[in-house]
């Protein structure tokens, strides 16, 4: 048995990165190691529960009882503090947060390296001088803990597109590990509506959720659907696209928001294609939620979304232009594409948590090994 502590700043935010790191307490508890988790706030066991069909409680220490709303990113180095301060009752540390911490790690899962955030095109820490602004405080003391805390730590990634930018961003090689997708919550053998064409995500500009109008004002015999979350910023976001939809005059595109799990999941078994916008996409949870469902992808040519899970055109569509994704649209609409449904359905798997959870343990087991020899 190990004693592992696990670094993670929040479980209570519950997104793709907090999933991953319930997998990670989930694995490492199911081969009989010994797990603390580090974080800021107190985590909100209940909320987990509720938010992935399961729970897990293990011993934590943490600073807050309550969330702190304001600077969050400067919020993430306390996290650091405090699993210093416990590390010496722990046999390994792993940083399953990603950003770096005030706190040497014998593992970490980078899901992309900071540095690059601030020159990544389309990112508000590029294009907005307040956001920018606020941001550099943060790059700079990132660039000075990677010389001080990452110098002996394996570090691990979610897609090779995110490990050629830690190779070059920070001059350090990373193991692959795709993040796990709740696959078999999604999977559906149900016959689709050739005309229905879903995305779904976070109400945000970076996901360019404001072409899909644009997209559908050329694809006038298909419908569109946008499934969104919805933050308080990004409700001004959603204002924005349902009055652009309007302008243009289409009214074969729809914006729903917050839609509960059961909602969704059927939108993802009744669509027949997957549209995914984002450029550069890290990776792509929800072009593996809708591959399981068996949605044709039909993603931007960029990133991990096109080149790890789509390999690059042979489970799904790519484009480049807006005109090029209406006539890839239009096809995929009036073509027989069975055949490559079920062979999404079946890649899908590829992503699973077992799976996941199987590679993790595989690279953790290494580099325990290596701290013993």
């Amino acid at each position: 048995m190990v004693r592992v502590l696990i670094v993670h700043h929040s479980l209570n935010t519950v997104g793709g990165a907090e999933r991953l790191c319930l997998n990670v307490i989930e694995a490492l508890k199911g081969a009989g190691h010994k797990v603390v988790l580090a974080s800021l706030e107190k985590p909100d066991w209940d909320k987990v529960r509720r938010a992935f069909g399961r729970g897990v409680r293990v011993e934590s220490r943490y600073v807050l009882p309550f969330r702190l709303r304001m600077f969050g990113i400067y919020q993430r180095p306390l996290t650091g503090l405090v699993a210093q301060a416990v590390r010496g009752e722990a046999d390994m540390v792993v940083n399953t947060h990603g950003d770096l911490m005030p706190c040497h790690a014998d593992l970490t899962y980078m899901h992309y390296p900071v540095m690059a955030l601030g020159l990544e095109a389309g990112s508000k820490y590029v294009s907005s001088p307040f956001w920018r602004l606020y941001f550099t405080p943060y790059e700079v003391g990132q660039k000075l803990m990677l010389k001080l805390f990452l110098r002996k730590s394996v570090i691990a990634t979610n897609s090779t597109f995110s490990a050629e930018a830690i190779r070059k961003f920070i001059g350090a090689s990373a193991v692959v590990v795709y993040p796990p997708v709740d696959v078999e919550t999604f999977h559906s053998e149900r016959d689709k509506d050739p005309k229905l064409v879903l995305t779904v995500g976070r109400y945000s500009p970076e996901k360019r959720y404001e072409l899909v109008p644009r997209i559908a004002k050329r694809c006038r015999g298909l419908r569109f659907v946008v499934a969104g979350s919805l933050t308080p910023r990004g409700e001004a976001y959603l204002r924005r696209l349902r009055a652009e939809a309007k302008s243009l005059g289409v009214d074969n595109v729809e914006f729903l928001a917050d839609l509960p799990l059961g909602e969704l999941r059927s939108l993802y078994g009744e669509a027949s294609v997957y549209l995914h916008l984002m450029v550069n996409e890290h990776f792509g949870i929800s072009v593996v939620e809708a591959m399981a469902s068996g949605c044709v992808p039909v993603v931007h040519r960029s990133g991990g979304t096109w080149k790890d899970i789509l390999a690059e055109g042979r489970y799904g569509f790519g484009y480049g232009s807006i005109r090029e994704c209406a006539e890839t649209l239009e096809r995929v609409s009036r073509e027989d594409v069975e055949k490559l449904r079920d062979e999404v359905r079946r890649r899908a798997w590829d992503f699973s948590e077992d799976r996941f959870k199987s590679k993790f343990l595989n690279v953790f087991d290494r580099v325990a090994s290596l701290k013993e020899a």
